[in-house]
């Protein structure tokens, strides 16, 4: 299931590549580059980092070539969903706006980790709310353009999935108003505020409710379940904890990821990463610790792996280092916990 995360995340980044050269905001050869980067990083399988690492590195270049984050809008009018695979298809083939909205907030993570969306349904609106990883973040132009760039693409689906031009009724972004709002308007409207307390897009529920396409239920359900089960490998959001457990887990085979490294991924520096695990109640020695633990109880279960190469999958370059730290663990050494289980 990593494989369709790892496929959604790099086809968002490969559309979002070939928009900006459309508007000439990268040349060929940086394209190619960019697409070069996702296939390598799929085939290494750091499919995590797709999106993550990616999408940093061209995200302020796509702002600063344009003159500002409205670029977002810009690029979110020439997307093509079908390029998105499986996520592309549920949205696609959603029977009403509010299903297609429900499926982009419920698996919008497969395409990007770093923000999220929440949905308020009233009776007479429903309003999508845009959430990054974290709020430190919203103030750099490349943050603000991630927002627009969401809500944009939210604001487009009846038009672009339904072939019904809708205008939300209301957008507002929690940063000040770029220079040029025409790309805004041509997107949202002109019902557009700045400077709130949250990103969100409302839409009025009675245009919602006439808006409709036909569906085959077999299909829908068969794509909603791949990615339901792509959506449990994806950690919690909301828990910096739980995003370096999953890097350190992905990439232990035969060495631990510095803590450097880790924090690189998350867009962040290691003093913020070590503050934000404070702030867990938990520190990065102790994720790469139980992580070993975690890892190191399933490998002892296949006896065919040496005592040798767990050792080494763990990041240990010396055996007696290994079985110090699986006493601690299990109470017992690893020879003698296999010899237990194998006896019973």
């Amino acid at each position: 299931m990593s494989s369709l995360k790892a496929q959604s995340a790099a086809a968002l980044f490969d559309a979002l590549v070939d928009l900006a050269l459309k508007e000439n905001l990268i040349s060929a050869s940086e394209a190619v580059r960019f697409h070069q980067a996702t296939v390598r990083r799929q085939d290494s399988g750091t499919i995590s980092q797709i999106e993550e690492k990616l999408f940093l590195d061209l995200r302020p270049l796509l702002v600063e070539r344009w003159g500002g984050p409205e670029v977002g809008a810009v690029l979110a009018l020439g997307v093509d969903l079908s390029r998105l695979g499986t996520i592309g298809e549920l949205i696609l083939r959603s029977e009403t706006p509010r299903s297609a909205f429900y499926q982009l907030s419920r698996f919008n993570r497969l395409l990007y980790q770093r923000s999220s969306f929440e949905i308020l349904n009233t009776p007479h609106r429903l309003i999508m709310t845009h959430k990054h990883a974290s709020s430190e973040e919203k103030a750099t132009p490349e943050v603000r353009f991630g927002t627009i760039w969401a809500l944009a693409n939210v604001a487009l689906i009846p038009e672009q999935v339904f072939g019904t031009p809708l205008f939300p009724i209301s957008t507002s972004f929690d940063f000040p108003a770029p220079d040029n709002l025409e790309p805004i308007h041509r997107v949202f409207g002109s019902a557009v505020l700045f400077n709130q307390s949250s990103a969100s897009i409302t839409f009025d529920q009675a245009r919602l409710k006439d808006i409709r396409n036909p569906i085959s239920v077999a299909l829908f359900t068969a794509l909603e379940s791949v990615a339901e089960k792509a959506l449990d490998q994806i950690p919690a959001l909301d828990s910096v904890a739980a995003y370096v457990r999953h890097h350190v887990k992905e990439q232990m085979a035969g060495a631990v990821l510095p803590q450097s490294a880790v924090a690189s991924l998350l867009g962040m520096s290691v003093r913020s990463l070590q503050r934000r695990l404070m702030q867990e109640d938990i520190s990065f020695r102790q994720i790469v610790d139980d992580v070993r633990a975690e890892t190191a109880r399933h490998l002892l279960a296949d006896d065919r792996i040496s005592l040798s190469e767990v050792a080494f999958r763990l990041g240990y370059s010396e055996q007696a280092a290994f079985n110090h730290a699986a006493t601690r663990w299990f109470g017992t050494s690893p020879r003698a916990m296999r010899k237990t289980r194998t006896n019973a």
